[in-house]
């Protein structure tokens, strides 16, 4: 259904530059609506910008040169989606991405982490020439739709699985996953930042997330200041007493030497790392990438009323360029794939119907450059109750998976299952994909195979072989 025009708020005769480029009348908005609307998208996605950092700093990379690199990560491709393709949606380092690169990748595979950027680049290559090609729609149609919505759930609940390890609300030790004590202050803080936001939320809150890690912040200083024991177990000791502790001019020299063009192809491929661990972590991003941006552009193109019965909308073309094509920006910038945010339907809730409520998404981006030092003074635990919702909002599709064949559904339970058990993201998407080859084959369902899934399946399958013999 298209978006038919309604009655101008605002005049489009005034002859601004602005106007006549977006012209936000024509699609019943008006500047003023477009900035609250790009203003609570910034506010509801602001939250990557501590997330990202603090899970991908486990990879070694520079907590500063993340915080900047996580910030221009966002704000280049969303002003494009803003002037190119005219659509009220933002960008930013994919939740789920990130936990894959650090935890999957990195810290458990051994991937050296700048090789593992150089894979992402690929990955966004690799992404940009299918979106680009001919064979586009029938390599994203290809993909069974139990399986891209059990990919996002599954994928959630690893999320929340690693905010909770992080504060220590869930212990590993060798008789297995535990609750953590409540005599440990970052436990109890957690939780208080948990029913804090769960609170926030259920008053419908904007920026509850973002809310949410500043008080929770706040209450772990509050509870170091009182208790030092407590302050070293929750990582917090006195705050700054200069204002540069807390604004300050972006450090784009350390950013440069130690986020930017980090990636070495060279280390990817000098026969250090098997060739069975390539295949498989770039097959696992490449297809979670595809999955991942056609399922939130139909979500978003659906709030926005713009979703035609075949699946498409005005701008489809450009805005899968961007999203496709901003993996390898987020490579350059020293961060994992880049992704369409879900939480961009905030601001379409607010009324954002044009590029123009991106560009100001864009703005309060950048303007976050200048409170870098903030940033670093968030504890790890703040982030918990924010990973955890997360991880809440990504399950939500798991309730269309079609139950009723049990050929489509034991693979899509399977890919939510292996996911956080395994600790892997890669692992889920292995064990989802081949076991949906295999149930169909035997059970004669042959056609039900498409050929995506085919080539999918058996590279997946060649990779683990692969493995097996000459290991990761």
């Amino acid at each position: 259904m298209a978006v038919s025009p309604t009655t101008p708020e605002v005049s489009t005769s005034q002859g601004s530059w602005l106007s006549r480029f977006f012209n936000p009348a024509l699609r019943g908005s008006s500047h003023r609506i477009e900035f609250i609307a790009g203003l609570t998208t910034f506010v509801t996605m602001s939250y990557i910008i501590f997330v990202n950092e603090q899970i991908l700093s486990v990879t070694g990379l520079d907590p500063v040169a993340l915080t900047i690199g996580t910030i221009l990560s966002a704000a280049i491709p969303t002003l494009i989606m803003g002037f190119w393709a005219d659509l009220p949606w933002a960008l930013a380092p994919g939740m789920g991405y990130n936990a894959l690169f650090a935890f999957t990748v990195v810290s458990q595979n051994h991937f050296p982490v700048k090789a593992a950027l150089a894979l992402v680049f690929l990955d966004g290559l690799m992404f940009t020439i299918v979106v680009a090609g001919p064979w586009r729609s029938r390599i994203i149609t290809g993909i069974p739709l139990n399986l891209k919505l059990a990919a996002g759930a599954g994928i959630g609940l690893f999320i929340a699985y690693i905010g909770l390890i992080n504060s220590g609300v869930v212990v590993l030790s060798g008789s297995g996953p535990a609750l953590g004590s409540f005599n440990s202050a970052s436990v109890t803080v957690a939780f208080i930042g948990l029913v804090l936001t769960i609170a926030l939320l259920a008053f419908r809150v904007r920026g509850a997330l973002l809310i949410s890690i500043l008080g929770t912040s706040v209450i772990s200083y509050v509870v170091g200041k009182f208790n030092t024991g407590a302050g070293a177990q929750l990582g917090v000791s006195a705050l700054p007493t200069q204002l540069n502790g807390y604004i300050a001019s972006p450090d784009f020299g350390r950013f440069f030497a130690k986020g930017a063009f980090q990636m070495d192809f060279g280390a990817l491929f000098n026969g250090n790392i098997a060739a069975s661990a390539i295949i498989l972590f770039f097959l696992t991003f490449l297809i979670t990438d595809m999955m991942d941006s056609l399922g939130t552009f139909s979500g978003l193109a659906t709030k926005l009323g713009i979703l035609d019965e075949k699946g498409n909308f005005p701008g489809f073309g450009k805005a899968f360029f961007i999203d496709a094509a901003s993996g390898m920006w987020g490579a350059i910038t020293g961060n994992s794939t880049i992704a369409t945010f879900i939480e961009s339907s905030s601001g379409v809730s607010e009324g954002g119907k044009t590029g123009i409520a991106s560009v100001w998404t864009a703005f309060f981006f950048l303007l976050a450059l200048f409170f870098v030092p903030l940033v670093g003074l968030v504890p790890t635990v703040a982030t918990t109750p924010a990973l955890v919702v997360v991880g809440y909002y990504m399950i939500e599709p798991i309730v269309k998976v079609n139950f009723s064949d049990p050929t489509d559904a034991i693979p899509a339970f399977l890919a939510l299952l292996f996911m956080p058990l395994t600790y892997s993201i890669a692992n889920g998407m292995f064990v989802g994909i081949v076991s949906y080859v295999v149930l169909k084959l035997v059970t004669g369902k042959v056609k039900d195979i498409s050929v995506t899934m085919w080539i999918f399946g058996i590279l997946l399958l060649a990779s683990q072989i692969l493995n097996a013999v000459v290991g990761i």
